[in-house]
Order: C-alpha cells, then structure tokens, then sequence
C-alpha cells in the first residue's frame, strides 16, 4: 500500500510538472504571440504615421509645386505682356527715327523759311523724333541688364554686315550710275565705321556691359535713382550750356550731341532702372500720360528758344537745328515713353500678333533705311516736296511716307529673318559664345594657377 502510494504521489508530482511545463511554454508562446502582434500593430501604426507624413510632405510639394507654377505663369504672364510693351515701344522709335531722317536728310527742315507755321510744325515734330533714339538706347538697357551673352552681339554683327554689303552690292549690279565698290573697307567692316554710328556705339559699350549690369543688380531703388538724376543733370542738363555759353562752348564729356557710345551708356542705365524696378500698377496711366504731353510743352519752348538763338547767332546757319539726343526734353519724352509702353495692357490678340511680327524687325528697318547709299541717294533732299502741303495735311503726307518705308523696309528685313532661321545663324552665334566663354574660362584658369 505504501508503495502503490509513493507511485500515485511521483505520477502525480510528475503530471502536475508537466502540466507547469506546459502552462509555461504557453505562456511564453502566448507572450510570443503578444509581442509579435503589438509589434505589428507598431509597425502598422509607424507606417499609418510615415504615411500620413509622406502625405503631407506630398501635399506640402503639390502646394509649393502649385505656388510656383502660380507664380511662374504670373511672371511669364507680367513678362509676356513686358515683352509686348518693349516690342511696341520698339515700333514706335524706329517709326520716329524715320520720320526724323526725313525731316533732316529728306530736305523739309532745312528748306522751309524760319519762324513761318510749316517750319515750326518741323521744328516741333523733329524735337519729338529725337527721342526714338533715346527710347532705342533705354530699351537695350531695360531688357539686357537680366544676361549678357556675346552670341546677341555676334548676331547684330552678321545681320549689320549682311545689310551693310548685301544693299552696296544690289546698288553695285542695278545701278551703275552710283559708282559703288561693294568690296571697300566701308561695306565689309561696318564695326569700324560711323555709317551705322548706333552698332559701333552699341558695339564698344557691350564689352563693358559685364560690369556695368553687376553694378545694376547690386543697387537698389533709392541709390540708383539719385545716380540716374545726377547723370541727367550732369550729362543732359548740364550739356546744354555749351549752346549759350562762349566759355564752355566745347564738347568736354564727347557725348558729340548724343552720337556716342558714352551716351548709349547712360541711356542704359536709364533703362535699365526702370527694367529692374517695373511696377505692373495699372493706375499711373493716366498719370503718365499727363506727364508725356507735358514734356512734349517742355520740347516746344525749349526747342523754339534754342532755335532762335542759334539762329541769330549762326546768322541763319542751319546748324542751330542738328539733332541732339542729349537734350533733356529728348530724354523726358522717352523716359515718358518707355514708362507709359511697358505698364501697357493690350488684351486684343490680333494686335499681339502684330506688334510681337514687326518688333524683332525694327533694328532691320533701321539698318535698311539708313544705309549710306539709300540715304545719300534716295532720301536726301527727295522730300522737299512735302513743303508744298500745309498743317494737318503735311503730316499726313509725312506719316504716310514714312510708312511706306517702314513697310517696305520690315518685308525684306522678314525675308533675311527666314533666311537666318533656314541656316541657323542664331544658334551658330550662341554655340560660337559658349565655345568662346569655355576658351576664356580656360585662359583665366590658367591665370589663376600663375598668380
């Protein structure tokens, strides 16, 4: 009995162990479990979590995709309807710089009689033209102070040689009589000569462009506005008492009436200021506008005195009415110009198309219609006939004439643009300037290792 008990109690010792056992590796699987499941639903609370972050960093990029695609179509908006007013403004100097030429060169100003209505319309009209100049020079400055690339200026000077050979060498086949060499020095080097004194002023300012648009960016509004008011009093102003005075009667600055590259310089910082600091306010308009007809006053009493006094000092020498650019009514009407153009909203597309067609090809008229031959042979003193017409329809007649040549000049300049397009001229000059810029950077390397 007492063994059968001992047996029952090992059986039992040993039953109730395994059962521990069991109840142990239970609760360890059973923690196991417990473990795995949390950590799962840790992994699927992180990955909630990293998901709800992508999501808003996803949604934070959509946003700031959509504020700058926002904003980048705002500025290609303000830049397309930039470029629109810089291109009309484009129109209406080449229009005025052919008007001028034809006051000048064509005859009408110089042979009509002093102080009579005919003369004072031309003497008026003409101190009105002379701003198409200044509004070319500003222009360059309030587009170019963004970039410089010298394949730009390599493409001016293809276009200026073309037209500069291209037109002697018509003249040379289909007329004779002229007498014209189109292989001189005078038709192949058009840089270096004063028949398109505009490109080789344009042309010797470029190379100092650099530095001068770096001083631009680094200015602000208020430091370059009181640099560009005291230039205009130093350099326009101030210039002017050369006319009046038999002391300071010399050119000291060689501004040369406005026919120097200096002059072209301070028409850039001109433009330039008001490239950089373009208010897209619509309000000034009006403003504008008031100021234009203005200075327009301002040209006519200034221009009338000057007229006389110089008249009488010259003893009716036709000298007293050579254009100047330099004069502050010229640079008032251009700064007017060029503030009134480019806060302009045209929202008619066909006069888009129109403006943004003839824009590119005003620097072709221009060297069309003042090449040497076409102004020595075909303007000059060919207009005298527009004296014969009085008041309103004297300048009809003008204004039509000078149309026609605007027209007429804009096709073939469109001919030599599809024909520059057809051999890629334009990418032949930027592939010559990135290939000239890595030739200087290699050279300045160079440099750099030596000293």
């Amino acid at each position: 009995m007492k063994m059968k008990k001992k047996l029952e109690l090992k059986k039992y010792k040993k039953d109730r162990l395994i059962e521990v056992a069991k109840t142990f590796q239970h609760k360890e699987k059973q923690s196991k479990i417990d473990m795995i499941r949390n950590n799962s639903k840790d992994n699927k609370n992180n990955k909630t979590i990293k998901e709800n972050i992508i999501n808003l960093i996803l949604r934070f990029k959509n946003k700031k995709k959509e504020n700058s695609t926002l904003s980048q179509s705002v500025n290609q908006n303000q830049q397309t309807q930039r470029n629109i007013g810089v291109e009309l403004a484009r129109i209406i100097a080449i229009y005025f710089i052919i008007n001028l030429h034809i006051l000048y060169h064509g005859g009408p100003l110089f042979n009509s009689k002093i102080l009579t209505p005919e003369n004072n319309l031309y003497v008026f009209f003409a101190a009105l033209f002379n701003s198409g100049v200044n509004i070319f020079g500003m222009i360059s400055g309030f587009v170019g102070y963004r970039s410089h690339k010298f394949g730009n200026l390599l493409h001016l000077l293809i276009q200026t040689s073309f037209y500069n050979y291209g037109i002697a060498y018509y003249f040379s086949k289909t007329r004779p009589e002229y007498n014209v060499d189109p292989n001189s020095e005078r038709f192949i080097y058009p840089a270096f000569i004063i028949d398109y004194w505009y490109f080789t002023a344009y042309f010797i300012m470029y190379f100092l462009l650099p530095l001068i648009n770096s001083g631009i960016n680094s200015m602000d509004k208020r430091k370059y506005g009181i640099f560009n008011f005291i230039v205009f009093l130093f350099f326009s102003c101030f210039y002017q008492i050369k006319h009046y005075s038999k002391v300071l009667n010399n050119d000291l600055f060689s501004l040369k009436n406005g026919f120097s590259y200096i002059w072209l310089l301070i028409l850039y910082f001109f433009g330039g200021y008001f490239g950089k600091f373009n208010s897209t306010s619509r309000n000034r308009n009006k403003f504008l506008l008031f100021i234009l007809l203005s200075s327009i006053i301002v040209i006519v009493t200034w221009y009338r005195t000057k007229l006389v006094v110089n008249k009488i000092k010259f003893y009716n020498n036709s000298n007293g009415m050579k254009a100047e650019y330099t004069a502050p009514s010229c640079v008032i009407v251009a700064v007017c110009f060029i503030m009134m153009l480019t806060k302009l909203e045209i929202k008619i597309n066909i006069i888009k198309k129109i403006i943004s067609f003839f824009g590119p090809l005003t620097y072709g008229i221009y060297l069309t219609h003042n090449h040497l031959i076409v102004r020595t042979k075909i303007i000059a003193n060919n207009y005298r006939w527009l004296l014969n017409y009085h008041s309103y329809k004297l300048l009809l007649m003008e204004g039509y004439e000078s149309f026609k040549i605007f027209m007429f000049c804009a096709f073939i300049d469109y001919i030599r643009f599809l024909i520059f397009k057809a051999l890629r001229i334009k990418q032949i000059c930027l592939l010559i300037s990135s290939l000239f810029d890595k030739i200087c950077n290699g050279f300045l390397a160079i440099f750099e290792i030596i000293y």
